[in-house]
């Protein structure tokens, strides 16, 4: 993994006596969209969990060539990792406007920032039209745009999603998807997809890791592992 971006190495980790990872090694290549794949309960929350410091970890996690133990969250966002949590995390009583500015709270780039405000418009021109009104308003896939939106404006070099596609109708969930793809394009955004939907998934990555109960299964390219009818049926679930 020597060319990786962000690196997990036989990572161990749980909540109290309850163990949840046993040993997962993965990576993710600058500027790539690698998929985590698995059922409920397999780990994948848990893995996003470590990387950002959530859940305390053994083993090694490195992210630009730098480990991550000890860090604490802010300290690791910081660094350029941003995470977008199951259920959005977006803060209903605020207007779309005030969740957007929590995401470029701390940032000093003022001029980058109002460019890179344009740049989320343009992707999200309903958030552009809602700006003002609370984003309880907002229809659960418009939720999960300001998600991202507030994610992006956080200038990441890493995004961690989990679960984009949660409880959304399937024209949503491509129209989500596509500007992920645009996203990881045009603003060289890597990105670390957890994701019930595979077969989405698979279409979006080039490469693919499929948990089960805490340890990895399979991996390879997603391509290939679309192919493989075997895994599909196993792993995938279609």
């Amino acid at each position: 993994m020597a060319d990786a971006f962000l690196e997990l190495e036989n990572v161990h980790c749980g909540y109290g006596q309850t163990s949840v990872l046993h040993g997962v090694t993965l990576s993710v290549p600058e500027g790539g969209i690698v998929s985590l794949l698995g059922a409920n309960g397999a780990g994948k929350t848990t893995t996003l969990r470590a990387i950002t410091g959530g859940v305390r970890w053994l083993g090694d996690i490195r992210f630009a060539g730098r480990s991550l133990r000890g860090r604490h969250t802010e300290d690791i966002v910081g660094e350029g990792i941003a995470h977008v949590p199951e259920g959005r995390g977006i803060l209903t009583e605020l207007t779309v406007d005030e969740n957007l500015r929590l995401g470029a709270h701390r940032r000093k780039d003022r001029d980058a920032v109002r460019k890179d405000y344009d740049r989320v418009f343009e992707y999200f021109p309903v958030l552009k039209e809602r700006r003002r009104l609370s984003a309880s308003t907002l229809s659960g896939g418009e939720q999960q745009m300001l998600a991202v939106a507030r994610a992006l404006l956080m200038k990441p070099r890493l995004m961690l999603l989990d679960e984009p596609s949660l409880g959304l109708a399937p024209l949503v969930v491509r129209s989500i998807f596509e500007i992920i793809r645009t996203i990881n394009q045009t603003d060289h955004v890597a990105v670390l997809l957890v994701e019930q939907n595979a077969r989405l998934a698979l279409e979006l990555s080039t490469e693919a890791y499929v948990l089960e109960v805490g340890r990895v299964a399979v991996s390879g390219k997603s391509a290939e592992l679309q192919g493989q009818e075997s895994v599909r049926r196993s792993y995938l679930g279609y």
